[in-house]
């Protein structure tokens, strides 16, 4: 009951313009292509992507699907081309391809119709709880051939870090999203493109996930600031989770590991002067859970850590003796 008065008193503030949802279609129908890719198991081979330059430059999720010899893409047009790619980042689960040139001379060339991000500009849509967004994609690959994509609207609801899985294993990205009351969450859908009502891009449709909270599937879009970043990377350096090679070293902490059988996440030692000492972590207390998450293992400990972004505070729960203790970890400031 609660849940469905929050959706009410949500969509109260929705209010839709005097040119509804033209802008924002107009916007999203010439510049979100099909893909068609590799398939698996329960993995789809079908999906969506963003048009980001004019050369043909994709903006997808990073999948099964281009994992294939050949992935293929539809625009507006319906005509299929060939694309290979150009980058992939696991941690934000984003990837980026480009299309082929075409075989013969005469071919059609490659669309001019894109979204320029424009990640030197700050966005020019700040979406406020209760605005109407529209997203464009190929859930279900009920668009085939030079059929239109298919459009779902609905309402940002809120902004939220993620903290989710995909198949009962915990999910990589674990950054900002929008959360959507549209319905996105369907085989086909990732790497659909959200816009305002002025046809701004605002997002793009992530993975299917699992909230770890909730236990239900989130409709959610990876925000455009996010986006920016992973497009100006050129993919020679490391990420901040890739970067650091032992994680727990940096905030102090030593756990007893023993290669022939599983351990909790116990503290053997804590370096001197560290964080974990100011903060009063001891020897022997055992960690049971890393912001919000519950850790049974030095090996789960290790991958909540390599998650925290750089300046995030850590928080944990230890159990020393018969007591619960959380405790919290605050990085330093640079001078």
């Amino acid at each position: 009951m609660i849940r469905i008065a929050c959706l009410i008193v949500t969509l109260a503030f929705a209010t839709t313009p005097a040119l509804g949802f033209d802008p924002a279609i107009e916007q999203l129908l010439p510049r979100v292509v099909k893909l068609y890719g590799l398939k698996a198991g329960a993995q789809a081979g079908y999906g969506t992507g963003v048009f980001v330059s004019a050369d043909g430059l994709i903006l997808t999720v990073n999948s099964l699907l281009i994992d294939a010899r050949r992935v293929r893409v539809a625009g507006a047009d319906g005509v299929l081309r060939d694309a290979e790619v150009v980058r992939r980042d696991n941690g934000r689960q984003l990837a980026l391809i480009r299309l082929l040139p075409p075989p013969v001379a005469d071919a059609k060339p490659a669309p001019t119709l894109f979204f320029d991000l424009a990640c030197h500009k700050p966005n020019e849509s700040n979406l406020r709880p209760g605005d109407w967004v529209v997203v464009a994609g190929n859930p279900f690959k009920v668009a085939e051939g030079a059929e239109t994509v298919s459009l779902a609207h609905g309402v940002f609801s809120a902004r939220t870090r993620l903290d989710a899985r995909r198949a009962n294993k915990e999910f990589s990205y674990h950054g900002e999203v929008l959360i959507l009351d549209a319905v996105t969450s369907n085989p086909g859908a990732p790497g659909s493109a959200v816009v305002d009502l002025d046809g701004r891009f605002v997002g793009l449709i992530g993975r299917e996930v699992t909230s770890n909270l909730t236990h239900t599937h989130l409709n959610y879009a990876i925000p455009r600031g996010v986006l920016c970043e992973f497009l100006r990377e050129d993919g020679s350096k490391p990420k901040p989770a890739e970067a650091e090679s032992s994680p727990a070293q940096d905030w102090g902490i030593r756990l007893t590991r023993m290669g022939y059988r599983k351990l909790p996440a116990m503290v053997e030692r804590i370096r001197h002067g560290s964080l974990a000492e100011k903060a009063g972590i001891r020897q022997d207390d055992v960690i049971l859970s890393v912001n919000g998450t519950n850790v049974s293992d030095p090996e789960e400990y290790d991958k909540r850590l390599a998650l925290i972004l750089p300046g995030e505070a850590l928080d944990l729960v230890v159990r020393r003796g018969r007591s619960i203790v959380p405790i919290r970890l605050e990085p330093e400031k640079p001078q």
